[in-house]
């Protein structure tokens, strides 16, 4: 996972961490620690966050999966 995407990702969209933590049903400290990498995300929380920060499918596939899915 590519963590500095997914923070600048939720900073474009003007969102706090409060604000993603509350959209996934997590703590805003449990939200940074999976915005850091410490924990994943579970595959709801990714669709929650491609909605809440409208992701396109290539910025889903850079943040969460380095780019590696085929196009």
């Amino acid at each position: 996972m590519n963590q500095l995407e997914v923070e600048y990702a939720r900073k474009r969209k003007g969102k706090s961490k409060e604000d993603m933590a509350a959209a996934i049903g997590k703590s805003v400290v449990s939200y940074g620690k999976k915005e850091r990498g410490e924990i994943s995300f579970n595959d709801d929380e990714k669709l929650v966050i491609v909605r809440e920060l409208d992701l396109t499918p290539e910025q889903f596939n850079t943040i969460f999966f380095d780019g590696s899915l085929p196009s």
